[in-house]
């Protein structure tokens, strides 16, 4: 998943790190899903696809959405991972989990959620053609213009000026205790937290969906709670 798909600590560090003051975000909601979802098939027109593959983990929920629309059955993963990011420096996706299904003469549609540096819709791409389609097209509901890949189709593309950190249905957990400890500093209270979630990254979060994630870092052991206190473990 690009900018959200592998969405992890070490990636939210590298944006932190692009504006330590602002990392603005915006929780995508389920409509704006099934809109992009919309445009997309409407770009898509007339032409008939035989299957789809999703890129995981990003691209999983929205080649599902897209293939419910345009009818089709057969879904087919892919899986690429920034290891640069998490294990070596050079910042490169690689696949680590390839196709297994032969696509000879078939019609292929690859779906992800956003581009970013569209490295791994590149190795998508590289990775289909080698089990032998017939076509090959890309779609994601959201274009950064600055991935060095342009999807065949997008709902939106995302500017410089536009950019936020987006926060996917599929994804939502896992962001907020991200943004969450980032905003832990040694040791802060509830209301210094939300704070900076508000200041840094125009994150509004509910009281419950606050406290779910907050006891959940408890749980794994990720932060420790003593007297109103929060401190990152």
């Amino acid at each position: 998943m690009e900018i959200q798909k592998n969405f992890n600590e070490k990636k939210l560090h590298e944006a932190m790190q692009m504006d330590s003051q602002r990392v603005p975000s915006r929780i995508v909601s389920w409509e704006e899903i099934e809109r992009w979802a919309e445009i997309i098939v409407e770009k898509i027109g007339d032409f008939k696809f035989d299957c789809v593959i999703s890129v995981i983990r990003g691209g999983l929920v929205p080649a599902r959405i897209v293939a419910d629309y345009l009818s089709i059955k057969d879904i087919f993963t892919l899986k690429t991972e920034h290891w640069g990011i998490t294990a070596t420096p050079d910042g490169k996706a690689v696949v680590t989990y390839p196709i297994v299904k032969d696509l000879k003469g078939r019609s292929v549609l690859i779906v992800d959620d956003i581009t970013d540096t569209g490295q791994s819709i590149r190795l998508a791409i590289e990775a289909t053609m080698q089990k032998n389609p017939k076509v090959v097209k890309t779609a994601t509901f959201l274009h950064i213009n600055k991935s060095e890949v342009t999807p065949d189709y997008y709902a939106e593309e995302i500017t410089t000026e536009n950019w936020k950190w987006f926060i996917f249905p599929w994804n939502k957990k896992e962001d907020f205790r991200n943004l969450i400890l980032n905003c832990i500093d040694g040791t802060s209270t509830s209301n210094e937290v939300t704070s900076c979630l508000q200041k840094k990254n125009d994150l509004f979060i509910s009281n419950r969906e606050y406290q779910e994630t907050l006891s959940w870092l408890e749980q794994n052991k990720k932060i420790r709670i003593e007297h109103g206190r929060i401190t990152k473990v």
